[in-house]
């Protein structure tokens, strides 16, 4: 996916303050509290009003959720297509939100089977694990969708479906499956291709949040002295950050 001229610009300018920010000690925080979705399970919007944060993380009726079932590359991530390093992680967090504005249909994510049936132990109802979602636009499974695309991983064992999705694209060398490219969960902790810059493209506003570059609300808070740059948004959770809430 093309990359807009205006984020290029915010994210040419924004990495190349991060010298200073990647200096940052590491500080013991408290991770962030998962949503207060009590016994709700589903949940919908129209999909311009669904921002995704990044390749797997949407902010839907106020919420942030996991997708369930796949991991995408983070934002700041990059693979080697045709030797060249590429933004697969921007183009998977754009893809996703493209996927929401274009569809003629509302979203709905329905918390997944595996959180939904365990009787509040180890769910997404019981306010110590993050809430995961199986998202659907008309009959488009959106997991599905985007594994196909090659713009996301399946994570092994969650469904057979998805497995069968991810073999297809790897046969036809689709997206992710056509490069070379460290597994997201490694990325996390550190490991970089060869040539690989260190970017961490998420920014903390100093009071308790961070937020999405894929975000329009960025450009006000990237800056040379931004108060934190997680790298996912798992590190931000980690670091008891919560998602920039919309007005």
């Amino acid at each position: 996916m093309k990359i807009p001229v205006f984020l290029v610009a915010v994210i040419a300018a924004w990495t190349g303050w991060q010298g200073t920010a990647m200096a940052q000690k590491a500080t013991t925080a408290t991770p962030a509290t998962p949503p207060d979705i009590s016994n709700q399970t589903t949940f919908e919007a129209d999909g311009h009003k669904v921002l995704a944060v990044d390749g797997d993380t949407i902010l839907i009726d106020g919420h942030v959720f996991d997708i369930a079932g796949i991991d995408a590359p983070e934002l700041g991530q990059q693979c080697l297509h045709d030797e060249n390093l590429q933004d697969c992680g921007l183009s998977a967090g754009m893809q996703l939100q493209k996927y929401f504005i274009m569809s003629p249909f509302p979203a709905k994510c329905v918390l997944a089977d595996d959180q939904r049936n365990d009787a509040g132990k180890n769910n997404g109802l019981d306010g110590k694990n993050w809430p995961r979602v199986e998202c659907s636009i008309g009959d488009r499974d959106i997991g599905s969708a985007m594994i196909a695309d090659g713009e996301a991983l399946p994570i092994p064992g969650f469904s057979l479906d998805y497995d069968d999705q991810a073999k297809q694209a790897a046969n036809a060398g689709i997206g992710l499956y056509g490069a070379k490219m460290v597994p997201p969960v490694d990325w996390r902790t550190g490991t970089r291709l060869e040539g690989e810059s260190q970017r961490c493209l998420m920014v903390g506003d100093g009071k308790g949040h961070y937020i999405s570059p894929l975000d329009p609300r960025f450009v006000k808070y990237a800056r040379e002295d931004a108060p934190v740059t997680p790298c996912s948004d798992e590190e931000a959770r980690e670091k008891g950050l919560e998602y920039l809430p919309r007005e």
